[in-house]
């Protein structure tokens, strides 16, 4: 169970994003929220060109701070009326400080990185990915409410695919559909059989379906795969997260890993 959810803002539209998702999840697994305000910029941190007119380094450190504010309000609003639920807002914070505290939840939630700066940075998600140990969940625009009913798996037989499968057995257990997605294989090649068996002993229903993606690009088969988990009504996607390669770019230019980030409608379980 997620008794204990790190809920990561840098202040931005990520802020209700993230909060909003996690106060939904704590609900869920009758769990609590460590909220983060985390921003890869702080105060005085302008570049040199700004330093160099006061004006708009007033600007800079203008904006910070109205970030900082809004994750403290967003805070306030969604996760501050759940037990046990925690803010941090310190301006020292850093990214390693971050990663330490990810180290210890059950579950990190973090907002979508978009292709501008109102969005949370994309070296951010990518320290919560590759060095929390933990699953990470991608919070869509609009999270919803209610429980998590539907879930589809992208299945490969791959390491990374397991884990996020592991990482994602409460929502499994709780959800009343559970579809485990094949692309562009036979299941019996990426051993779909013993992954239907081990749900099976958890008491979790699921069925296979192969699919057929095609696209010659990792772009093209995120758009097919994120279609194809609206197409079957999902309030949840597990998929593990392949290599740095594929998450230097999250604005859509490359690997199905980053179009799958930048683009998802519903939330996004992701496992390294």
């Amino acid at each position: 169970m997620y008794k204990s959810i790190l809920a990561i803002s840098e202040g931005g539209p990520d802020a209700e994003m993230s909060f909003r998702l996690a106060a939904r999840f704590a609900s869920l697994f009758n769990g609590t929220v460590d909220a983060v305000h985390f921003a890869e910029h702080h105060l005085h941190d302008a570049d040199i060109a700004v330093q160099s007119m006061p004006y708009l380094k007033g600007l800079s450190d203008d904006r910070v701070k109205a970030r900082a504010e809004e994750s403290l309000r967003r805070f306030r609003e969604l996760i501050a009326p759940i037990a046990g639920a925690t803010f941090t807002g310190d301006e020292a914070m850093t990214r390693g400080g971050l990663v330490r505290l990810g180290r210890f939840a059950s579950l990190v939630v973090i907002g979508r990185p978009g292709a501008d700066d109102e969005n949370i940075a994309p070296e951010t998600v990518k320290a919560a990915i590759y060095e929390c140990a933990r699953p990470v969940v991608i919070a869509p625009p609009d999270p919803q409410r209610g429980s998590v009913s539907s879930v589809v798996i992208a299945w490969n037989g791959s390491v990374q695919a397991a884990r996020a499968v592991a990482a994602a057995m409460p929502f499994l257990k709780q959800a009343g559909k559970v579809t485990v997605m094949v692309a562009d294989a036979d299941p019996d090649d990426v051993a779909a059989p013993l992954l239907m068996r081990r749900l099976g002993r958890h008491g979790i229903t699921a069925t296979v379906d192969s699919a057929r993606l095609g696209a010659l690009t990792g772009r093209g088969r995120g758009r097919k795969l994120i279609g194809y988990a609206r197409d079957k009504g999902a309030d949840l996607l597990v998929m593990g997260a392949y290599g740095h390669g594929e998450l230097s770019n999250f604005l859509g230019l490359g690997g199905a890993t980053a179009k799958v980030i930048a683009s998802c409608p519903i939330p996004l379980l992701l496992a390294h």
